[in-house]
């Protein structure tokens, strides 16, 4: 959840902090006080597009600062780690710097980021809609995934299977179009393939080569200084002082003692035993050694150009002796596929069809369990629609086989709506009227964001055009997704401001000539005082304030 916005040169604001608290915030005002204001610059938190004409006139930048509470936000923490973003603490300090050149930096944790990577972080987090703003939950294309999404784990085995065939069917259909379309460009790359593997194949590779070419060079190179090396160790071994005849005697001296003195000195006597028979192994091995050891100017000759045709080899085609032979499989199957052409497409073909057949199934078995949902998820929408006085409404989820299957699926799946009694289901986003595109937004909303992950939503005027019991009833769902998540809303109603945990009042001030924005949270009085002027649209009387004072007593109840 957002806590606290602080904006610093941006548009007609001088300087502003506002803290935020969960549950439902209503923002209000006179129009033209600077609430649009206050949304765009939440909206550059968000990632988006910045502009020159944001910069307070005179200033070099503005300065947009926001903390969030991401400790019930596993999704936010997921992307921030997959980004490599510090997180300290279960709060984020999200930071946007806006120059006058059009130019900004965005920073999270302190941290500079992309534009593009703050928008992956706080799509997790927070959720700004407006009135006449092309919304996601109106598209098409997002219509199957909020089915799958509300149907939770009841088919999610299903799914994972229709993707793992589907991207089987997918990877082979690639396959067999990369085959069909490499004519004489194919010949020519068999050519060089030919080429590389005879190359390869002539030069006999072998795992952990190269390093044994090194030892035994480094042996050869250095045979003179090695051999008076092993005489010297064998001599140290094998001379009138040999450290094995010392200790031989000392074994002896240690089990005359023992017999005096039983068991005191048995341990110290196996140690030097074994480390006699060590030495002893030790005198075999370098006699073995040192007559194994010669220099040989024709083996040397021949391990050094062997290791100039694997460095040769290694550096033509730019990879390692293992990924050599790595790449000369490679080249034996590519081989082996070019020149078996017609069996090779032949055999693709079948696997194709086989697996065209899978996704088929499956995606029938899948179609079967979205559907039942569908049934679940279109009841719960028109309930939710109704509730909000549009009571002739009626929706319908819509499926439609698709002319070739996709990795979402084989059908088609959209939202049609029909708003009123003999009008025709259509597409939500060619909803004509204001006041029913917002409460089908509430209604969607209000379904979907517990599975939408995000923790806070912001409302900017959804409720325009509507008044009346419709206006009490979007001000009731309101209140609904705020138990849920943090709910902030720009507001006209005073159903929706009387509704509010929070009640923050926008206004402008001129100063020395410099217009200002000014916030302040409303309590008591001043509360009553600002509804009774929502409720008025005009002057505040007597009877207005009581009829304030009337409305959110009876709405803070409920």
């Amino acid at each position: 959840m957002l806590q606290t916005l602080s904006i610093k040169q941006f548009a007609i604001i001088d300087e502003l902090e506002i803290q935020f608290s969960d549950g439902l915030t209503v923002l209000s005002g006179e129009t033209g006080s600077g609430k649009s204001i206050i949304i765009d610059a939440i909206g550059q938190l968000i990632g988006m597009r910045a502009s020159s004409d944001y910069v307070r006139h005179g200033e070099k930048k503005a300065i947009i600062e926001g903390i969030f509470d991401i400790d019930n936000s596993k999704d936010a923490i997921h992307v921030l780690q997959d980004l490599n973003i510090d997180i300290d603490e279960d709060f984020l300090l999200v930071k946007r710097e806006i120059f006058s050149s059009g130019k900004s930096i965005c920073r999270i944790n302190n941290q500079t980021i992309t534009l593009q990577d703050l928008r992956k972080v706080m799509q997790e987090l927070l959720d700004i809609h407006g009135q006449h703003e092309t919304q996601s939950l109106l598209k098409q294309k997002y219509h199957l995934q909020l089915l799958d999404d509300y149907a939770g784990d009841q088919y999610s085995d299903l799914l994972s299977q229709y993707h793992d065939v589907f991207n089987r069917y997918k990877s082979k259909r690639k396959e067999l179009e990369e085959l069909e379309s490499a004519d004489q460009a194919l010949l020519q790359r068999l050519d060089l393939m030919k080429f590389q593997l005879e190359e390869l194949t002539e030069a006999s590779l072998k795992e952990g080569e190269v390093d044994q070419l090194e030892t035994d060079i480094k042996r050869i190179q250095n045979s003179e200084k090695l051999s008076l090396a092993l005489n010297n160790a064998h001599m140290t071994l094998t001379d009138e002082n040999a450290i094995t005849d010392r200790l031989y005697e000392l074994s002896n001296f240690l089990n005359e003692i023992n017999d005096i003195v039983p068991d005191k000195y048995v341990k110290l006597k196996e140690e030097v035993d074994q480390f006699y028979y060590t030495l002893e192994d030790a005198k075999h091995e370098l006699y073995d050694e040192m007559t194994n050891t010669e220099f040989d100017e024709q083996v040397l000759n021949e391990l050094e150009s062997r290791m100039n045709l694997l460095n040769n080899l290694k550096r033509k085609y730019g990879k390692d002796v293992s990924e050599l032979i790595a790449y000369q499989g490679k080249l034996e199957n590519e081989i082996n596929k070019i020149e078996n052409y017609e069996q090779s497409t032949s055999q693709l073909r079948e696997e194709i069809n086989d697996l065209y057949k899978q996704v088929i199934k499956v995606g029938k078995s899948l179609s079967a369990k979205r559907r039942k949902v569908a049934r679940e998820l279109r009841d719960h929408i028109v309930s939710e629609i109704q509730n909000l006085q549009m009571k002739d409404a009626n929706l319908e989820i819509s499926f439609k086989p698709l002319d070739e299957p996709n990795i979402e699926g084989i059908e088609f799946v959209e939202f049609l709506i029909s708003p009123n009694k003999g009008e025709p289901l259509k597409s939500l986003n060619k909803i004509a009227s204001g006041g029913e595109l917002s409460r089908i937004m509430l209604a969607l909303k209000s379904i979907f964001v517990k599975s939408r992950g995000q923790t806070a939503i912001l409302f900017d005027e959804v409720d325009s055009g509507v008044s009346g019991q419709a206006a009490q009833k979007m001000a009731e769902k309101m209140r609904d997704i705020a138990e849920y998540i943090q709910v902030i809303c720009i507001s006209h109603l005073p159903q929706v401001a009387t509704m509010s945990d929070h009640h923050l009042l926008i206004s402008k001030h001129t100063t020395e000539d410099r217009t200002t924005t000014q916030v302040k949270e409303l309590e008591n009085d001043d509360r009553i005082d600002e509804v009774a002027r929502m409720i008025s649209g005009a002057s505040v009387t007597d009877l207005t304030r009581e009829n304030a004072k009337e409305m959110i007593a009876q709405n803070q109840r409920k």
